[in-house]
Order: C-alpha cells, then sequence, then structure tokens
C-alpha cells in the first residue's frame, strides 16, 4: 500500500511538491508530459487518492488514475465519482489539465466537470503547478474551460521549473543525439515524431541504446532487403550487431519527406566492413511506422532504394561477422540473447 505523507492543512506548496514527487514515478514517453495528481479532502485534510502519468495501462493521464483509482476504492464507474467524493474535495496537478485528447480518449478536463453533473458535489476547486505547453496542442484552453464552468483554478508558484524539468524529462533521458532532423520543403514533424526519426537515425548510426529501444514496441519490427527481425529479441541485437559488422558508419544525408504514419525518410549511407575494408555507400527509402496512441515503433523499414547492395555485402563473409556480434552483444544485454543467431531471419 502506498505510504502518503502528512502534510499540515492548506499548505499548498507542501501538496505540489508531493504530487511533483508522483510525477518523477512516471516513465519517460515523447507523447508525454509527466504529471502528478492528488485528491484532498480539504474539510479533513485527507489525501483521498493519487496519480500519475501511465500509472495505469493505456495511455492514463495522471487525473485520470487518480480518479480511476478512487472510483475503485469505492466500486464505482469513473463516470459516478461525483457521487462518492466528499464535497471539500479539490485537485492537486502539476500541470494543467488537458482539454484535447487522441481518439477515444476523454479529455481530464470533462472527467473534472462530470465530478459535478448538476450537482452541489464534485471538483470546484484546482490547484495547478504549471500551464501546460504548446508542444501537443496549440493552446491548451483547459483552464478557461474549467473557470467557465464555476471551478476555481489556483496557480501555485515556487515549483515552476521543477515541474517542466520533470514534465520534460523524455528527450534529454533518452540520450537522442540527432536532433537536428532535416525536412523537406512543406514537411512539418511534432516534437513526438521528432525523437521516433531522431532514435532511428540514431541506431542508423550504430548508436543503440536500450532507452532509444525502449521508443519500440515488443513485437515491433525491422525489415531490410536481407533482414527480417521480429520482436524484440530480434531487433534489438540487429542494431547493436551493426558495431561488430561494420568499423565505420558515416550518415552522407537524410530528409524526411513524409509527416504521415508512416514517417518518409530518405538516407545515404557510408559502411566500411570490418575486417576486409570493404566500403559501400547504401541509399535507403526509410519508412518508420508507430502506433499513436502508445508513441511505440511498431515497424522500420529499410528499403534500400528497392535494390540490394553488392554481393560482398551478402555474402557469408559480411553476414557471418554480423551473426556472431550479434550473439556477442546479445550475452552482454541477456543471456536469452544466446539463442537469437538461430532465429534471426535472413531471407534467401
Amino acid at each position: 500500500m502506498e505510504t502518503l505523507p502528512s502534510i499540515p492543512p492548506l499548505h499548498h506548496l507542501e501538496y505540489m511538491r508531493f504530487a511533483l514527487s508522483l510525477a518523477k514515478k512516471s516513465p519517460p514517453k515523447p507523447t508525454n508530459f509527466r504529471v502528478g495528481a492528488i485528491l484532498v479532502d480539504e474539510g479533513t485534510n485527507k489525501i483521498l487518492s493519487t496519480g500519475y502519468t501511465l500509472e495505469l495501462p493505456g495511455n492514463t493521464h495522471a487525473e485520470q488514475c487518480a480518479f480511476n483509482k478512487y472510483a475503485a476504492l469505492h466500486n464505482v464507474p469513473e463516470r459516478e465519482l461525483g457521487h462518492v467524493l466528499p464535497p471539500t474535495t479539490v485537485l492537486y496537478t502539476t500541470m494543467e489539465p488537458c482539454q484535447t485528447r487522441s481518439v477515444g480518449n476523454t479529455p481530464c478536463v470533462d472527467r473534472i466537470l462530470e465530478t459535478q453533473s448538476g450537482r452541489d458535489q464534485g471538483i470546484k476547486t484546482i490547484y495547478i503547478g504549471v500551464q501546460e505547453p504548446t508542444t501537443f496542442v496549440a493552446a491548451n484552453a483547459g483552464q478557461s474551460k474549467l473557470e467557465e464552468a464555476g471551478i476555481v483554478c489556483i496557480h501555485v508558484a515556487g515549483l515552476d521549473n521543477e515541474i517542466m524539468e520533470v514534465a520534460k524529462a523524455e528527450t534529454s533521458e533518452l540520450g537522442i543525439e540527432n536532433t537536428n532532423i532535416k525536412q523537406a520543403s512543406g514537411v512539418t514533424l511534432d516534437d513526438q515524431q521528432k525523437t521516433l526519426v531522431g532514435s532511428v537515425l540514431d541506431l542508423f548510426a550504430g548508436r543503440p541504446s536500450l532507452k532509444k529501444l525502449s521508443l519500440w514496441a515488443d513485437d515491433g519490427v525491422f525489415e531490410d532487403p536481407i533482414t527480417k527481425a521480429e520482436g524484440r529479441k530480434q531487433y534489438e541485437p540487429q542494431w547493436y550487431g551493426l558495431q561488430v559488422a561494420f568499423s565505420e558508419i558515416e550518415r552522407l544525408h537524410h530528409e524526411v519527406t513524409s509527416a504521415g504514419n508512416p514517417i518518409a525518410m530518405d538516407l545515404k549511407t557510408r559502411y566500411v566492413v570490418k575486417g576486409i575494408g570493404k566500403e559501400q555507400t547504401v541509399a535507403s527509402k526509410v519508412n518508420i511506422y508507430y502506433d499513436k496512441a502508445t508513441g511505440k515503433i511498431i515497424k522500420v523499414e529499410d528499403k534500400w532504394d528497392g535494390k540490394l547492395p553488392d554481393s560482398s555485402f551478402t555474402n557469408p563473409m559480411v553476414v557471418a561477422p554480423l551473426r556472431r556480434g550479434l550473439v556477442m552483444v546479445g550475452m552482454v544485454i541477456n543471456m536469452g540473447y544466446m539463442v537469437v543467431a538461430g532465429v534471426w531471419k535472413l531471407s534467401a
């Protein structure tokens, strides 16, 4: 059971500090801010429920998690939360509640308004750490909508910088090196797409890490004209294997040509094979497919302009070192990867 702190009544900064500690538990993700939320009965100074971004399964927000947990505790659906909340319930949230969400997800503003449902119940006061930046929406009018409905929104000053640092921790924690993404005329990537493209460029440059690969779905797929790696136990060693197979990897050019799904990118890379010194420049058409709800990469296609490289890049002298590399790298990451070379697929 979660241990709750003892906070003096109406110590708003301390309650916000506790909400911030919850936000720090949220896993970094390119499509979400890390937010913490608390439901408090100001009449009794009792913490009723807590939540943080992605605490519960699905693309869940902090307020949503706090509401769901309290509703479950009282065996009611979330839409009836107002029936079981004390009349002096207030909400603390490190960031302004969202007004817009992806299809199928109820915005947190609407969840808050639903607690009132025309009765003298529900949440009437919200303490907010910071306004939502325009990273994912042009302008969040969540606070305005709440105030129009008679809900009092109060800014709790003092933690603004720390809240934003925690909320945006994803990019720095992932360690993505390629942040200068070239986009064709008329193509505009959003922040989520830039993160995914930057991580993929790092992978093609032989700069993988487990944090970057956390952006992939467990059942994701990597495919090029000679390789098909399906699932995490195959595609992770595939990317680490580049360091083993090639002594030099140099990106000569890249440009994103479509911001759709898949994200399309032209890529030209020079490779030098270890041991034999063979050099090859590969022009690629790369497609990045991703799940908009989870922000995870589900497939990367590297089409090499639809052509195979010359035979020296597909003969056993080249493939064998890469396969050995997969095994060695796999042993370092996880002893279970020792079998990867046996199931890793090379097309005929």
